[in-house]
């Protein structure tokens, strides 16, 4: 689903750049990681909640701010959204229809890296399944 996530992300902000899982070594300093963050147990109805961690850098903190605040408004409340299938390494993710996606917190800053990007984040929790 993080795949799928980043990949929707992606296509509806075109300008940003979104890395799924963690930043790398090359990954440039103005950019956006979608990480997965666990999630609780499935409701007795087969539905599933998943965390998400969105957390946004830049070398400008309110570019970070704008970052991250875009990526909430975009994902703010969304019902019935299907995120599309994506195929990475050749490997096919099936487009995943989600029953809610809802922000836990607003996006914040938790501090500079140790580069001295600015850094803002917020967490997501996505609702799939159901009957």
């Amino acid at each position: 689903m993080i795949y799928n996530l980043t990949n929707y992300l992606k296509t509806q902000l075109t300008t940003y750049t979104f890395i799924a899982n963690g930043w790398r070594k090359d990954s440039p300093d103005e950019s956006i990681i979608v990480n997965d963050d666990g999630g609780i147990p499935d409701h007795y109805d087969f539905k599933m909640d998943l965390t998400v961690q969105i957390l946004a850098r830049s070398r400008d903190s309110v570019t970070s701010r704008k970052y991250a605040t875009d990526v909430y408004d975009l994902l703010l409340n969304r019902f019935g959204l299907t995120l599309p299938e994506v195929t990475i390494d050749l490997v096919t993710y099936p487009a995943v229809n989600t029953a809610q996606i809802s922000p836990i917190q607003r996006p914040a800053f938790i501090g500079m890296d140790d580069e001295g990007r600015a850094l803002y984040s917020f967490n997501i929790q996505i609702t799939v399944g159901g009957n």
